[in-house]
């Protein structure tokens, strides 16, 4: 852009934009006195205080004395105008005269500062001094203004020119970087900007995104100073705009108006992601008929932002001329009929007159909040049903609502109402993408970061993306403002200097007591070692453990679906051979105790009663049995023992878990199991993988046939089975392994003695084969062997403690001999 030199400017582009401000504050004072409004409303009476005929008849005193309150009321209404209309006219006189003069010294200040100057040389006097004072002010501030308009908006800069703005350091700090690291000469080159992104984990489009909010907040700053833009001056309410309706004194005292002063956190909200849900908002409320508004949407999603950012509309005058004197009431309908009934008042007619208050006002629309807790809900005195007395107020008209549901509520509840349903206009509001989500993040911490960015983008979008894995039962935006204030609080307790991904990381795994992030050394070793820590506990089965550890690193490293569980097995095999000892070795390996995992025995699940006793009865107002752990224990393992024993429609709830990740329970909510490992076992086909063992077949051959048997079976159906991850078999123990699982079990029991008695104990040679002699059962397993030693070995030691042959500190030794078969405690 060619610059002009100053003086060229100052008679030309600055002359325009001087007759522009002069011709701004012309308007905004006619506006501000509502001149024309209040000539036009002249002789309208006071807040439309008058009185009607309420007698039948003649009555010629009544009649009389009502045309006089009347006429008074005009009068009043006239005097009180008059004098804002003469205010205003002589005020706009004024501006007119100083504008004139401040014109005339703008044209000629540049020559009367020259010769004012040079007599205040040559000689002092008052006059001359004044007339430089003037002329030296105005040539400032036209200098200033040249100054602004000869610079580049931000916008149209290079990246060279942005990178020497002072404020280009929150550009900076925003990416996790102070500008002191950063070679200014990576925003020259598109490539090297590209690379040195994506080395911040970024892409070209993040970058964008924060460079264009920082110039936002930069802007923002500078048109703060600019008080006599005509932007700012749109902003200041008018005198007398509401002097024409009427009074709500008893609206009033329960309610809220939004649309003057917004004492709660959405006052300076603004709507982002539901542009269009504000337009159509808008269209409702001006027509004619049928302008009322049903908000449908869960909490959360975003409904008292498009309220309360049309009452900020309202206020600083963005809106068309329909909406410029409504008035938004948040009415507290709770408060209002317990405070009347406090009062021994009656409920009834209260509402009728804060209604007709309403209606007679003509600019009022009302804000009623969880409209269903005055439909019936419950049938009690906290939630009465008043839609007979709104139902005769919302074909008026001039009586508007703006009502909020959610969606169980308005189509369980609301929609019965027909009669009162039929007035309103239903908008249902869907959730926002995690763009969108981001910029309401930047938004809400605007002030907060005012001096310099706390969050980098970084760790806004590591929020967004957590907060639906894993604080997923609330929707966007408010599980990931909630995830970000929790964030916040953890912050600041911490030597961070900004917010990273790194403290998100560090946060989510405090508060799950689950690893987040990048993995860490002793992490990475544990998980590339898996399958080792696994077979501490799980004998043979080598197979299965590489299957399962396989799958848990996969979801440690971040790619399984976060739309499913985190991850889902169905392991089969006879009984005893490791399946349920798995799970649980998983549970501590991966979610760090034993403690942390769900086991249902799905035998107990049969019967028409199943399906409500794992998800509840809203009937008897009963918890569910697995939806109420679930919601407990959101990263947790989930077993289910011999699924093959429940009840079939049990299985399509679990089909539902397995391609969702969600559960409905009986009250509706929408429970997680994202963050679960499920985990499933089966003891279907034994007898035929018995066969298939002596027959000397392989263990995949004994799979496929296993698989084919239950679906031929109708033990399970093909479209469940293909919903689980990984379908892992455990084949029966052979000999070595059994020996193996019995020195384990031992082995475990003296660590037991030890810890908790203090005792040691050993085991003879032969022990371990007469244990497996005396107690294997091939049907159970190694769970026939671990009975076994349960119901002998720790019966010889309890014996021995209770006889005194042991006590604290004391040892033993069990030989084959001690170890005799009793088949009554078989």
């Amino acid at each position: 852009m060619k610059k002009k030199l100053f003086i060229t400017w100052h008679y030309s582009k600055g002359m325009e934009s001087f007759l522009e401000i002069w011709k701004d504050y012309l308007v905004f004072f006619w506006n501000y006195f509502s001149v024309f409004d209040l000539f036009q409303t002249l002789f309208y009476p006071w807040k439309k205080d008058i009185y009607f005929r309420d007698w039948r008849g003649l009555h010629p005193l009544r009649w009389l004395q009502q045309k006089l309150t009347n006429l008074l009321a005009r009068f009043l209404g006239s005097v009180v105008r008059s004098a804002v209309i003469v205010s205003g006219i002589l005020i706009e006189l004024l501006v007119f005269l100083s504008g004139i003069i401040l014109f005339f010294f703008y044209i000629f200040a540049p020559l009367a500062a020259i010769l004012s100057g040079i007599m205040l040389f040559v000689k002092f006097s008052f006059l001359s001094g004044a007339i430089f004072f003037v002329s030296a002010i105005l040539l400032g501030i036209s200098f200033s203004a040249y100054r602004h308009s000869i610079k580049k908006s931000y916008e149209d800069m290079m990246m060279d020119e942005m990178w020497k703005e002072k404020w280009f350091e929150r550009v900076c700090r925003r990416l996790g970087k102070e500008r002191s690291e950063i070679d200014g000469k990576i925003f020259e080159n598109f490539e090297e900007l590209k690379i040195f992104m994506e080395s911040l984990k970024l892409n070209i489009e993040d970058f964008k995104r924060i460079l264009a909010w920082e110039i936002k907040v930069q802007n923002k700053k500078e048109n703060k100073k600019r008080f006599w833009t005509k932007e700012k001056l749109g902003k200041i309410a008018p005198l007398g705009r509401d002097w024409k309706y009427a009074h709500t004194v008893n609206l009033d005292q329960f309610s809220t108006d939004l649309s003057g002063w917004d004492p709660t956190e959405y006052r300076d909200v603004e709507v982002i992601g539901h542009e269009n849900e504000i337009e159509i908002m808008k269209l409702i409320l001006k027509r004619p008929q049928q302008n009322n508004i049903m908000l449908i949407g869960n909490p959360g999603i975003g409904r008292k932002f498009l309220v309360h950012h049309l009452a900020k509309m309202i206020r600083e005058q963005r809106v068309e001329k329909h909406f410029q004197n409504k008035r938004i009431l948040q009415l507290d309908l709770g408060m209002a009929m317990s405070s009347v009934y406090k009062r021994g008042e009656n409920v009834e007619h209260y509402l009728h007159r804060m209604f007709r208050e309403a209606a007679y006002a003509g600019n009022i629309i009302l804000y009623l909040e969880n409209i269903e807790n005055f439909l019936g809900k419950d049938k009690s005195m906290l939630h009465p049903d008043i839609s007979p007395i709104l139902e005769e107020y919302l074909g008026i008209p001039t009586f508007q609502i703006v009502a909020t549901s959610t969606v169980k509520e308005y189509h369980n509840l609301i929609e019965h109402h027909e009669n009162f349903v039929k007035y309103f206009e239903p908008l249902e509001m869907s959730e926002i993408g995690e763009n969108y989500c981001i910029l309401i993040l930047l938004l809400k911490y605007e002030k907060m970061e005012e001096k310099f960015p706390i969050f980098t983008f970084q760790a806004l979008k590591s929020i967004v993306k957590n907060s639906g894995r894993y604080f997923g039962n609330a929707p966007l935006p408010e599980r990931a403002i909630d995830l970000a204030e929790e964030v916040l609080l953890f912050w600041e307790k911490s030597a961070y200097p900004i917010i990273l991904p790194k403290t998100v990381d560090d946060f989510l795994s405090l508060k799950t007591e689950v690893s987040f992030g990048e993995v860490k050394k002793d992490e990475r070793e544990k998980l590339l070692n898996l399958e080792n820590i696994l077979h501490q506990r799980i004998v043979g089965q080598e197979e299965a453990i590489d299957q399962v550890a396989q799958a848990v690193r996969k979801i440690r490293s971040g790619i399984s679906n976060p739309k499913k569980p985190a991850g889902s097995f169905l392991f089969l095999g006879p009984t005893g051979v490791g399946k349920t000892e798995t799970a649980k070795a998983l549970a501590e390996s991966y979610f760090g105790s034993e403690e942390k995992m769900i086991r249902l025995d799905m035998s107990e699940f049969q019967g028409g009663y199943a399906v409500s006793h794992l998800i509840g009865s809203e009937n008897d107002d009963r918890s569910g049995y697995l939806t109420s752990r679930a919601k407990d224990n959101p990263f947790s393992l989930l077993l289910l023992d011999e699924i093959e024993k429940a009840y079939p429609p049990v299985l399509d709830l679990f089909l539902q878990i397995l391609d969702e990740g969600y559960l409905t329970d009986a009250a509706g909510e929408k429970i997680n199991f994202r963050n679960m490992i499920i985990i499933a076992t089966s003891n279907a086909g034994s007898i035929l993988i018995k066969k298939m063992m002596e027959e000397g077949k392989n263990e995949e051959e004994i799979k496929e046939a296993l698989i084919d048997y239950i679906i031929k079976n109708n033990i399970f159906r093909v479209e469940f089975l293909n919903h689980f991850d990984g379908i892992i078999f455990f084949r029966p123990l052979k000999r070595n392994e059994l020996i193996s699982v019995v020195k384990l079990a031992l082995g475990n029991f003296s660590k037991k003695l030890k810890k908790e008695k203090n005792l040691e104990i050993y085991f003879s040679k032969g022990v371990v084969e007469k244990i497996i002699e005396l107690g294997y059962n091939q049907t159970f397993g190694a769970q026939s062997v671990n009975r076994f030693i349960e119901d002998k070995v720790e019966d010889l030691i309890v014996r021995k403690i209770i006889s005194g042959e042991l006590k604290n500190g004391g040892r033993t030794e069990i030989s084959e001999k001690d170890i005799t078969f009793n088949s009554s405690r078989r």
